[in-house]
């Protein structure tokens, strides 16, 4: 079998895979995340030990030895990511790409590269070197790719021929966003078409996966604003609101505890924010905002009386102190 190249949206509608090497690559954030969660798909990660790889590293090659041929008492399988921040390729980065594409294992491994053009990587890599690896292209789709994509994911409420044009014109050059906003469907457990339309077209749901770097950057103002926007749109967006404040405060408690926050759902882009509040809080306060966003979902749910929105401004304040 030989290596062969696939658009992320072709890659996320197989259920099976032929391989256990796959090369991410592109700028579509959404389709990057998302396709690394696919590779995992059959997988229970469990019982997966996660190890992760810089291929710039001077002793990669070593490293890679040592991670693929080590055994582990209490994982049945590894799961290796390799990842390459440079724009360049050159001998010494093709010789490790070769390596891995051409490493004989059972173990997965998973190459994200961020940088490298797509003319590069199809010439220097797909094209020229053997093995049996995937190839998976997170360069923003086209138009007739996305509207395929719609067409096959789309709630059947929401499926129809007016509203994928809407939809088009809506996300034009944002794909990561369209998916995002699909996700918020899920997790509001929305099923009326005119609610669905008011969440796609509200400007405060769509400024959401903004909250977390304005609080990183100590504004208060635009932050609460976001809240009080969803809060006026649509107060139903409380539900949304916890589980972003949730994912966020345990992902900085992940950093605080020295551990990698990417299998969460963070975007790589957005890891900066995550790291500059971990350096600027103290683990204890991280613990009290878990209690706080588990009593405002109790509010939520009627379990407790009071007002969760409230709850969550507290929260966002003490974030952004």
């Amino acid at each position: 079998m030989s290596n062969k190249s696939l658009k992320a949206i072709n890659f996320l509608a197989q259920p099976n895979h032929e391989s256990v090497k796959f090369f991410i690559f592109g700028d579509e954030h959404a389709l990057c995340y998302k396709s690394k969660q696919h590779c995992l798909n059959h997988q229970n990660l469990q019982l997966l030990e996660k190890i992760y790889l810089d291929l710039d590293d001077d002793n990669f090659a070593s490293l890679l030895d040592q991670s693929l041929m080590t055994n582990s008492l209490f994982n049945e399988k590894k799961v290796i990511f390799v990842s390459l921040s440079k724009n360049r390729l050159n001998k010494e980065l093709i010789s490790k790409f070769e390596k891995i594409i051409e490493y004989e294992t059972e173990n997965i491994l998973i190459v994200e590269v961020s940088s490298l053009t797509k003319k590069a990587i199809e010439k220097e890599l797909i094209e020229n070197l053997g093995g049996d690896a995937i190839f998976i292209d997170c360069f923003p789709p086209y138009e007739s790719e996305i509207k395929n994509f719609l067409e096959a994911n789309l709630p059947t409420y929401l499926n129809k021929k007016e509203n994928i044009r809407v939809f088009l014109e809506m996300y034009e050059g944002n794909f990561s966003s369209l998916l995002n906003d699909l996700e918020i469907l899920k997790i509001l457990e929305i099923d009326d078409e005119e609610i669905a339309m008011k969440v796609f077209s509200n400007k405060g749901d769509k400024n959401n996966f903004k909250l977390i770097e304005y609080i990183s950057k100590k504004d208060t103002k635009s932050a609460l604003s976001v809240i009080e926007s969803m809060k006026i749109n649509d107060r139903n967006s409380v539900a949304l609101l916890i589980w972003i404040l949730s994912r966020d405060i345990n992902a900085i408690k992940h950093l605080l505890d020295g551990k990698n926050i990417k299998s969460l759902g963070i975007w790589e882009n957005q890891i900066q924010w995550y790291q500059k509040i971990s350096s600027r809080i103290a683990p204890k306060k991280i613990e009290k905002l878990i209690s706080k966003i588990n009593i405002v979902d109790r509010k939520f749910k009627g379990v407790l009386k009071g007002d969760p929105w409230n709850g969550l401004k507290d929260i966002v304040l003490s974030l952004s102190a």
